[in-house]
């Protein structure tokens, strides 16, 4: 078999550097993520088992499998560890897998707080390096498990998106990638020519090392409301948003969706919940916003915060499909959703809601997580299209190939990626 053939040169190649595996049970492995938080993505995408996956431990082992792999004409795709959640690593062609997360640590916190580590380090590894510095990721993804170099490539934002922005927005300080060319001699970036190998799906590059923004360290509190319903709550919302800091973490969640979160002392059954990350300093005022708003606040702990992490985003429908598997969601970005619940519940039948604080061309401002049981893809299309026909900005979680800012995109693929190895499939060029 082919796949024999090539573990047996890889292994003769790589000696101890990196773990190569051929066996049916590793490849299949390989190729799960989180893709199923979409039904569409999950029931459509063609998945192709790599020949082999290849767990590398040094920078080396990835400059010898960029060579071979240029030299063979071996697709690559690269695998870090998380909660991938549009098959950004399930192959669409044979060739190599390539596991990072075994090439981890060697934090360094340089002068400009930038905190530097290889591709495999775990978020929860980057906070424990930093605990005693006074410094703070400026944002993170809701899953700690998660690898730098993974959300790097495949996240787009998280908490503390509200007042720093997304990956590509100057969080990605520094990136070495090694090419896939003849030499493969890494090459190291710098912001702003990281953003077109950030949210990639590693189609431009293999990341060795990253560069992280970090800003001081502060004490917050996770805030929890009741509210009267959506539209109070967004108000609301809108005011704490112009908080100075702005909250890391703002969110306001229907009842019905509220419902599939684990139990809390602050969650008001049959409520509309409202939850806030802030500084300690700024709880009273939160307090204030909410009771003239008509609310409650129904608890004040700062040992929630991390907590609070996992009830926005992707995480929010990972989540609520934890007890109904046959939801989805579409997101809606803008203040320009807000009092079109109505709309919503045309556009998607059985819809509830949840709204979120990012930092979009206004500056913080609220997007819309619509979560609907899935009956038709049909019908998620239409749903989205009808949103798209009000004006309204929507970013469909249902596609698995890379689809914003593409020339730039292409251009650094061309570079580092000349024959197109890297994840073939994800960078479509119509």
């Amino acid at each position: 078999m082919l796949s024999e053939t090539l573990a047996a040169d890889l292994r003769a190649l790589l000696g101890d550097s990196a773990e190569v595996r051929d066996d049916e049970a590793a490849r299949k492995s390989a190729t799960k993520d989180f893709s199923w938080v979409s039904p569409i993505i999950h029931n459509t995408i063609p998945r192709t088992l790599p020949d082999v996956v290849v767990t590398v431990r040094t920078v080396e082992a990835v400059r010898t499998l960029a060579r071979f792999a240029h030299e063979r004409r071996i697709p690559l795709t690269a695998r870090g560890k998380g909660t991938s959640n549009y098959g950004q690593i399930i192959p669409l062609a044979r060739g190599i897998m390539v596991d990072f997360h075994e090439l981890s640590g060697d934090l360094v916190l340089d002068d400009d707080g930038v905190v530097h580590g290889l591709p495999g380090t775990t978020w929860r590894d980057l906070f424990a390096f930093l605990e005693d510095t006074g410094r703070e990721p400026a944002m993170f993804p809701t899953t700690l498990n998660s690898t730098l170099a993974g959300y790097v490539a495949g996240g787009a934002g998280g908490p503390g998106s509200i007042e720093h922005g997304f990956n590509h927005e100057g969080f990605v300080q520094m990136l070495t990638l090694v090419p896939v060319t003849a030499d493969a001699e890494p090459v190291t970036l710098r912001y702003p020519d990281t953003t077109p190998h950030v949210h990639a799906f590693g189609t431009t590059g293999l990341f060795v090392r990253v560069g992280l923004q970090t800003v001081p360290a502060r004490e917050r509190t996770a805030v929890f409301a009741s509210v009267p319903d959506l539209d109070a709550g967004a108000a609301m919302a809108l005011q704490i948003l112009q908080l100075r800091p702005p909250p890391q973490i703002l969110a306001v969640t229907e009842p019905e969706l509220a419902a599939l979160f684990p139990e809390d002392p602050g969650f008001e059954p049959g409520r509309t919940n409202l939850r806030a990350v802030v500084d300690v300093a700024n709880a009273p005022v939160v307090q204030e916003i909410v009771e003239r708003g008509g609310g409650t606040v129904t608890g004040a702990r700062p040992d929630a915060v991390r907590y609070l992490a996992t009830l926005i985003n992707n995480h929010t429908t990972v989540r609520a499909k934890a007890k109904r598997p046959e939801l989805y969601h579409v997101l809606v970005r803008g203040n320009a959703i807000l009092g079109k619940r109505a709309l919503i519940a045309e556009a998607f039948e059985d819809a509830t809601v949840q709204l979120e604080g990012i930092r979009g061309r206004e500056g913080p401002c609220l997007s819309a997580r619509i979560l609907a049981p899935h009956r038709d893809d049909a019908l998620v299309h239409a749903g989205m299209d009808r949103l798209r026909a009000e004006g309204l900005e929507v970013d469909s979680p249902h596609s698995w190939v890379v689809h914003t800012d593409m020339p730039p995109r292409w251009a650094a693929a061309d570079r580092y990626d000349p024959v197109g190895l890297l994840n073939p499939g994800k960078l479509p060029r119509e």
